[in-house]
């Protein structure tokens, strides 16, 4: 997919689509229901999008977000019980007040101080530390250098330092918008994620909303499941000034912005009638 779908084309072909139940609805956060903000703090929900999302959790069988950061983070940026909450890209989960988390994020929170530490020591040898932010995600961990003077030469000096501590620290790299991230040293990822949420829950239908190169992980895993297992499934990407293209060639429809998927989603919660009763394995 390479040019940008209308609103309401979308919202119509994801109500024809998620008419098969059980159904599941799931999205990004950050570029995809938050405007892509400076610092990892300062992120919010786009006006409106926490009532929409209530709506549509009792249109589809299961909607949730499926995002990088912690789950306690996002939920608070949200604030919609009625979710399943996906954090640190399929390391922990949150749904009706249980959560679990997967072995290998626990076995990375010990670590994961003091990568990030040493990351920030070596990092002070050759730039100004001056708009870089070290994230510490419990399970996971960002450096983001989007807030450089020059982001282009800190993510040149930052790249192989940042491998270079993940390979001691058995973690690997992942990029993302001006920001590399340190993840166990495990299969994990949006994708895992979201094959293991439709194969639990059994679903017939799926949407996935997102912006950056994570997401497309999620998109790659629903042709996938279209192709080999027969679910109805639709990957919305959403641009922004810097979408990976990865993002766009695996998109089934390109949105343009947040602006655009809050538009959508009230269309399509207006197309979507109330399920009235719930039928998904838990």
């Amino acid at each position: 997919m390479t040019s940008l779908s209308s609103v309401t084309d979308v919202a119509h072909h994801l109500a024809r689509l998620l008419a098969a139940k059980p159904s599941g609805l799931f999205s990004d956060f950050d570029g995809t229901l938050s405007p892509v903000a400076p610092t990892p703090d300062s992120a919010e929900a786009a006006p409106g999008v926490p009532e929409t999302l209530r709506q549509l959790a009792s249109r589809v069988s299961l909607a949730g977000i499926v995002t990088g950061r912690g789950v306690d983070d996002v939920m608070q940026r949200v604030a919609v019980p009625d979710l399943l909450y996906v954090g640190n890209h399929g390391l922990e989960w949150f749904e009706n007040d249980e959560h679990h988390v997967h072995p290998a994020g626990l076995e990375a929170e010990g670590g994961l101080p003091e990568a990030l530490r040493e990351i920030e020591h070596r990092l002070e040898a050759h730039v100004s530390l001056e708009g870089v932010i070290f994230e510490n995600k419990r399970y996971s961990g960002s450096i983001h250098y989007r807030l450089t003077k020059e982001p282009g030469k800190t993510g040149e000096i930052l790249e192989p330092i940042v491998q270079e501590i993940a390979s001691e620290y058995g973690f690997w790299v992942s990029h993302g918008k001006m920001v590399m991230e340190l993840r166990p040293g495990v299969s994990v990822n949006k994708g895992s994620a979201v094959r293991r949420i439709v194969t639990e829950r059994q679903l017939g239908s799926v949407v996935f909303l997102g912006d950056d190169v994570t997401d497309a992980d999620a998109f790659v895993v629903l042709r996938e499941l279209r192709q080999e297992q027969g679910v109805d499934t639709c990957s919305v990407g959403v641009l922004t000034l810097d979408t990976d293209q990865r993002v766009i060639d695996n998109s089934d429809f390109l949105l343009d912005g947040v602006d655009d998927v809050v538009s959508m989603l009230l269309e399509l919660v207006d197309l979507l009638p109330v399920v009235a009763d719930q039928e998904v394995p838990v």
